[in-house]
C-alpha cells in the first residue's frame, strides 16, 4: 500500500536537483499548511493587466515630470523651477493608475528624493512601505526593470543621484535605531543591499560627464545615456558596447568603448583584505571592531586558499553582525553593513569552489565547514543568536573523536532543521508583504527564496547533505529518487518551487 500526498501547484523556477526537489515539496506543503501558498486572484484582474501594460509603457508608472518644491509647489519642468520655493526636487508623476494601486495597498513606484526620511521610517505603516520598497527593487532586477522597465529611459522621471542620497539618509536613520540593527537586522541588511547609496566618486561622475557629452555628439545614444543617469549598473558597459558596434565613425566608436572601459572599472572590486585595512579608518570610536578588521585582512594576506577564506570570511560576518550594535555614529553603522556585504560576496565565493571539492573531504572537516557556514549564517541576518549558540553546540558534539551511530544521526536530524529556519525567520520580515504584492505580480512570490538561495544557507545545505549520505551509509541505509542518491532529502535549502505527488511506503509496525 502506499500512501499518496497531493500538493499544491507551483512553478519550478529554477532547475534543481533531485535532493533539492524533495526539499521544495515539503517545504512548499509545509508553506501551504500556514498560508503561504500562491496568493488566489482575489483582486480586480484589472490590476495585473495594468502592472503588464506598465511594463511595456515608455512612461511606466508615470503620467508626466513634475519639480517638487520644498514648500508644496508643484511645478512643471524647467530649469530651476523650484528656486524661490525653497529648492526641491525633479522626478516622474504617478499616473491614475499608480495612486488607484497605491490607494489599494500596493506600495509600487516608490520614489525617495525629497522624502523626509525621520518622518518616514516613523510612521505606523514604514515596516509594510518598507517591504514593498525592497520586493519592488528585486523585481526590477529580474524582471528587465519591471514596471520601470522604459520608464529608466523616461528622462528626468528618476534622478538617480537623488534616490540614491534619500537612501543613504533613510538607512543611515535606520541604523540608528537599536530595532533594527537587533530584531530587524535581516530586514535592514537586505535594504542595505537592495537600495543603491553609496556616495559619488570620480569615476562615476566622469562616466556621466562622458555619457552626456556623447548624446549631445550622437543622437541616437540618448536613450541609453537616459539610463546611465537615472538607473546605472554594471550591464551599462553592454549596452555601450553594442550600441557601438553600430557606429560607423571610427573615432566616436572609440570613445564609446572608453566610456565602457570607464563603466567597468566602476564596479571593479579591490581585493577583500585591503577593502578591510581601507575601512578600518571609518572606525575611529571602535578600536575593538578596527583589531577585528586587522586581523582577518593579516589572516587572509597569510592564507589565500579558498577553504581559509571561507572560514576567515564566515566567522568576519559573525563578528560584524555581534559588533553593530556598539558602533558609531550611525553613519558608521551603514559602512559596516556595506563592509558585511563585501564580505559576503568573498565568503560565497570561496564557498561555490569548496562546494566541488566536499565528496573529497573528511568527516572532521565537512563538519568545520558547517559551523563556518551557522557563523555566516549568523553573520547575514539568516539565523538568529540563539539558533546559532544550539546549532554550535550540537556541532561541537559532532566533533568528538568518538560517537556512536544514533547519536552521529540525531545531531545531523537537528542541523537539518536551519533551512526551515531561515525560512521562518524571512517570513518574518517579508512574508505579508511578499503575499501581497505577489497578488498583482506573481514573481513577488519568490523574493525569500531568491533571498535564502544567496545566503551561506546554500552552501550548508550542500555540506549538510555530504554528511547525511556519510551517515546514510554507515547506517547502511539508501535513499533514492528518479534513480538518484539522496542525502538531505527534505531538509535540503528550498532553491524553488515545484509540483509532486509523494509515495511513501507505510510503517511497517502499524
Amino acid at each position: 500500500m502506499v500512501k499518496r500526498f497531493y500538493l499544491s501547484t507551483f512553478i519550478l523556477s529554477t532547475p534543481v536537483t533531485i535532493s533539492l526537489l524533495l526539499a521544495n515539496i515539503l517545504l512548499n506543503a509545509n508553506a501551504n499548511a500556514a498560508g503561504g501558498s500562491l496568493p488566489e486572484n482575489i483582486v480586480d484582474t484589472s490590476y495585473r493587466q495594468w502592472i503588464e501594460e506598465m511594463k511595456t509603457s515608455d512612461r511606466g508608472p508615470f503620467l508626466r515630470i513634475r519639480w517638487y518644491c520644498n514648500d508644496g509647489s508643484v511645478l512643471p519642468p524647467k530649469a530651476y523651477a523650484c528656486v524661490d520655493h525653497g529648492g526641491g526636487h525633479q522626478h516622474g508623476q504617478w499616473n491614475d493608475r499608480t495612486v488607484q494601486l497605491r490607494a489599494q495597498g500596493y506600495h509600487i513606484a516608490t520614489l525617495l528624493a525629497g522624502v523626509d526620511t525621520a518622518a518616514l521610517s516613523a510612521s505606523p505603516d514604514f515596516i509594510e512601505s518598507w517591504n514593498h520598497l525592497l520586493i519592488e527593487k528585486y523585481l526590477m532586477a529580474v524582471d528587465n526593470g519591471w514596471i520601470m522597465r522604459r520608464a529608466v529611459f523616461y528622462r528626468g522621471a528618476i534622478q538617480e543621484e537623488d534616490e540614491r542620497a534619500a537612501a543613504r539618509m533613510l538607512l543611515t536613520e535606520m541604523a540608528a535605531n537599536p530595532d533594527w540593527v537587533g530584531l530587524r537586522y535581516a530586514s535592514l541588511r537586505t535594504g542595505v543591499q537592495l537600495l543603491p547609496h553609496g556616495e559619488d566618486t570620480a569615476s562615476v561622475q566622469k562616466v556621466r560627464r562622458v555619457s552626456a557629452s556623447l548624446s549631445d555628439q550622437d543622437k541616437g545614444f540618448k536613450q541609453i545615456r537616459g539610463k546611465i543617469h537615472g538607473a546605472p549598473d554594471k550591464d551599462d558597459a553592454l549596452l555601450v558596447r553594442e550600441y557601438a558596434a553600430q557606429v560607423e565613425d571610427s573615432s566616436l566608436k572609440q570613445k564609446y568603448e572608453n566610456l565602457a572601459k570607464d563603466i567597468d572599472l566602476v564596479y571593479q572590486s579591490i581585493p577583500l583584505q585591503e577593502r578591510l585595512l581601507q575601512d578600518v579608518s571609518l572606525f575611529a570610536h571602535s578600536p575593538g571592531l578596527q583589531t577585528l578588521l586587522n586581523d582577518a585582512a593579516r589572516k587572509l594576506k597569510a592564507d589565500t586558499s579558498d577553504l581559509s577564506v571561507y572560514r576567515i570570511t564566515s566567522t568576519l560576518l559573525a563578528d560584524l553582525r555581534d559588533s553593530l550594535p556598539g558602533v558609531s555614529p550611525a553613519s558608521a553603522r551603514l559602512d559596516l553593513l556595506d563592509l558585511s556585504l563585501a564580505v559576503e560576496t568573498e565568503s560565497f565565493r570561496a564557498s561555490t569552489t569548496l562546494r566541488y571539492a566536499a565528496g573529497d573531504v573528511n568527516r572532521r572537516a565537512l563538519v568545520e565547514l558547517l559551523s563556518a557556514a551557522v557563523q555566516g549564517a549568523y553573520g547575514t541576518g539568516m539565523i538568529n543568536g540563539r539558533e546559532r549558540n544550539a546549532l554550535q553546540e550540537t556541532l561541537t558534539n559532532l566533533k568528538s573523536s568518538s560517537i556512536s551511530l544514533t547519536h552521529y544521526l540525531k545531531h545531523l536530524r537537528y542541523l537539518g532543521r536551519v533551512p526551515g529556519w531561515g525560512t521562518q525567520g524571512m517570513r518574518f520580515h517579508f512574508y505579508e508583504s511578499m503575499q501581497k504584492l505577489a497578488q498583482i505580480e506573481p514573481h513577488a512570490i519568490l523574493f525569500i527564496q531568491d533571498l535564502l538561495r544567496g545566503s551561506p544557507l546554500l552552501f550548508y545545505s550542500r555540506t549538510l547533505d555530504s554528511l547525511q549520505r556519510d551517515a546514510s551509509k554507515i547506517a547502511g541505509v539508501h535513499h533514492q529518487m528518479f534513480g538518484q542518491d539522496l542525502g538531505v532529502g527534505f531538509r535540503a535549502l528550498n532553491p524553488g518551487l515545484a509540483r509532486g505527488v509523494l509515495h511513501v511506503y507505510p510503517d511497517p509496525d502499524k
